[in-house]
């Protein structure tokens, strides 16, 4: 058969505590939707799967809350195969798992940081574990034996969250000439299975920051002295078994900030909306992140009129919301530091609004750069649009695209949230856009 006649297919892998139940989920499987966000909310994953028979309501839903309690990492269920010496990744921005035994290799995809995995066998090493269906290699550098005792901080706390599991998106002879693309979805945390009916269903919901987990329920109160922002949040993700990768030029000093009866992921996220640092949850990570830098990335798509998508919607937020500039001040030891941020199109006018910010500052150019970034903070959702394509695995949160050939929309946008759901019906992917600010 020539690659011409192969045909795109969509497959899902998945995998519970390390163990891999992709066939044995494969015949009940309705749906299976990864939910990716740029910012503020936690990626999620739901699974959806008929359960005529009962066993998903009878037997596994069991095992799955008594595997989760005990968090021993063990699927029971009889349709799963004995799984192999697990193993915990220990790579603070995941692990890199490629098609060989070498760094030469193909890169498949990568495992979350404290993601559970089987290890069938490890030489020269090079870990082998199940991937997508297939052999795939780890360097077993980066691997500690589930159980093992830790050495501390992240990875001791990591032994004490719930029942992790891990999920990929596979599109079969994505280019045409036979070769796969794979959406690796990362790491997630059990939090809600739900049964309903009739039809009887299972839906099996997860997401990367649980709701009833410790970074967002225990209240702290804990002054901070001689902090800086990144300082923070190293600390509150190795208390929660997160790691924690920073991205931004920008790392503000705090002479002394308090955190009273607060959780730990709503005081570090009100930190970051008044430094203007984005704050996301994903994978066993905590990424904090300048918006700006990644609204100057190079955009992956073009989105023309009347091509590639099924559906679209393109929006405009209220004019009262939108301020036409930003004043940061800060009176200290008799002087006034300040500074003033225009949108780029900026015409005087008494109907415009001006943001005002009282926020500790050392310069001009700090408030400068801190009204820049409040203003973009304010009025980033100015235009949105959401737009449906048959499932393209590369359309992520954080990338930019370009619209072309709708008038007032067109322009550069990034992506803020973006859907890919695998069903009977195919693959789809769903993103929500916002315009790029750019010239504050």
């Amino acid at each position: 058969m020539s690659n011409a006649n192969l045909a795109r297919r969509t497959a899902v892998d998945v995998a519970f505590a390390g163990v891999n139940i992709t066939q044995s989920m494969k015949p009940y499987l309705l749906s299976l939707t990864y939910t990716d966000n740029e910012e503020d909310e936690s990626d999620d994953l739901q699974i959806k799967l008929q359960d005529r028979e009962g066993l998903w309501l009878c037997r596994w839903l069991n095992d799955m809350v008594q595997a989760a309690a005990a968090s021993s990492g063990t699927v029971t269920t009889k349709s799963v195969s004995e799984a192999a010496t697990s193993y915990r990744v220990t790579a603070s921005i995941g692990l890199n798992v490629r098609s060989g035994p070498g760094t030469g290799y193909s890169k498949l995809g990568t495992l979350a940081y404290g993601a559970t995995v089987s290890v069938s066998s490890i030489a020269d090493g090079w870990a082998a574990i199940q991937y997508s269906g297939q052999t795939a290699y780890v360097s077993a550098t980066y691997l500690e034996q589930a159980g093992s005792a830790s050495t501390g901080g992240a990875a001791e706390a990591s032994t004490t969250s719930g029942l992790k599991i891990r999920a990929g998106i596979v599109r079969e002879n994505w280019n045409g000439e036979g070769t796969d693309k794979v959406l690796d979805c990362g790491q997630f945390e059990l939090d809600t299975i739900d049964a309903s009916g009739p039809p009887a269903t299972v839906t099996i919901k997860a997401t990367a920051l649980p709701f009833d987990g410790q970074i967002r329920q225990t209240k702290r109160s804990q002054a901070w002295e001689s902090y800086t922002l990144l300082g923070i949040a190293r600390e509150m993700a190795a208390r929660n078994g997160l790691a924690c990768l920073f991205e931004s030029a920008d790392d503000p000093y705090y002479d002394r900030v308090e955190q009273v009866q607060s959780s730990d992921i709503a005081f570090l996220s009100t930190l970051c909306h008044n430094a203007g640092v984005s704050l996301k949850a994903t994978s066993n990570i905590l990424v904090l992140f300048d918006q700006s830098s990644y609204e100057a990335k190079s955009p992956i798509k073009t989105i023309s009129r009347g091509c590639g998508y099924t559906k679209y919607k393109l929006s405009v937020g209220k004019s009262d919301t939108q301020y036409a500039s930003c004043r940061v001040s800060y009176a200290a030891d008799g002087r006034c530091i300040e500074a003033t941020a225009y949108i780029e199109d900026y015409k005087e006018s008494e109907k415009n609004q001006q943001l005002e910010i009282t926020a500790r500052v050392s310069s001009v150019a700090e408030a400068k750069a801190l009204a820049e970034k409040q203003l973009r903070l304010h009025n980033k959702y100015a235009r949105t649009c959401s737009f449906t394509f048959p499932g393209d695995p590369d359309l992520l949160a954080g990338v930019t695209v370009l619209l072309d050939g709708w008038g007032a929309f067109d322009g550069k946008y990034i992506i803020k949230q973006s859907k890919h759901s695998v069903s009977s019906a195919g693959y789809t992917t769903t993103v929500m856009l916002r315009r790029v600010l750019e010239g504050y």
